[in-house]
């Protein structure tokens, strides 16, 4: 996951941007007004993380990321926004997320396309319980049961494993996780979100950027680009079909 490259998922991420901005719209105000800490979990180039800093002008976030490359992106495109927003590492499959905010707790964590690049859920939702505090708000969104289930098919049938890359969980199992961690008010839901791009370069150029990122990073860049140009061509049109788990909690 430390493979991402910031600036082309910049330039292919718009319908990510579109959802993350209806998470944002979800935080609940009682939990982000006034002086609130949030946490962005994987916070990518910073463009949800801006959002959030705009609808709640009193509260701080801290917007952490595995990734190198999107931390420096996130820091360059929140430089205006000062003391107000804190870029760090943050790897939420790690207990050391437990310790981003020197041990103090926060009022929401939002995450958007993120936690399906987590393998193990039960334990990844018991660490966001353990840095919020008592009532505080969780707001998700991330790729759930169906979702780029075509790009999976031609990604096995070509070799690639993207199995210990990621779990793409139903609304069930995510209720049952939620709350075993000691969430209340808890909510999950699916929802397809089709992406139609404009032709097979984009599409190439979008696989390339996202979906299948952490799949190929390892290869040269030629191969990549084969892999992509397979994948765009076996899908036979440029539509890429997403399916997003919504998850809304309280902290018990």
């Amino acid at each position: 996951m430390s493979a991402w490259d910031a600036r082309l998922y910049d330039r292919v991420a718009m319908p990510q941007q579109t959802w993350g901005e209806e998470v944002v719209r979800r935080l609940p105000p009682d939990a982000c007004a006034g002086p609130a800490v949030i946490l962005d979990a994987g916070c990518g180039s910073g463009r949800v993380t801006a959002s959030v800093l705009d609808r709640f002008p009193d509260a701080t976030v801290i917007a952490g990321d595995v990734s190198p490359s999107m931390r420096e992106r996130a820091q360059q495109r929140l430089a205006r926004y000062g003391d107000r927003v804190r870029v760090v590492p943050l790897d939420v499959a790690d207990d050391a997320m437990l310790a981003v905010h020197d041990g103090r707790l926060f009022d929401a964590v939002l995450s958007t396309g993120t936690f399906h690049w987590i393998r193990d859920h039960a334990a990844m939702y018991r660490r966001l319980a353990a840095v919020l505090r008592p009532g505080g708000a969780l707001v998700a969104q991330y790729g759930g049961d169906g979702s780029v289930a075509g790009v999976r098919a031609i990604v096995d049938d070509l070799g690639i494993d993207w199995r210990r890359f990621n779990h793409y969980a139903g609304a069930q199992e995510t209720l049952g996780w939620l709350r075993d961690a000691g969430f209340r008010d808890r909510w999950a839901w699916l929802a397809p979100e089709p992406v139609d791009l404009h032709d097979r370069e984009a599409a190439v150029a979008y696989l390339l950027g996202g979906v299948l990122a952490p799949y190929v990073a390892e290869r040269p860049a030629v191969e990549q680009r084969e892999i992509a140009e397979t994948v765009a061509d076996r899908l036979g049109e440029p539509r890429v079909l997403f399916v997003r788990l919504n998850v809304l909690a309280r902290r018990a």
